[in-house]
């Protein structure tokens, strides 16, 4: 399956996502602006989705569709 994330990391500026087939993917964090206003804590409290085709921090109630990302 395509585009399925299996880990996701942050540095100062970019969402990086680390896919299944292999594959890194950076997004800036200027189009997430609830993620960009989080703390590093908030960030880092994160849930990925059974079919990991969903990202969500419960914390600032944001989610995000992978699928639609890629």
């Amino acid at each position: 399956m395509r585009g399925v994330v299996f880990d996701l990391r942050f540095d100062n500026t970019h969402l990086l996502l680390n896919l299944s087939d292999g594959q890194s993917v950076r997004f800036p964090l200027n189009w997430f602006p609830v993620l960009k206003a989080a703390t590093a804590t908030e960030r880092e409290h994160f849930a990925i989705s059974l079919d990991q085709q969903q990202l969500f921090w419960p914390e600032i109630d944001e989610d995000l569709n992978v699928a639609a990302l890629l």
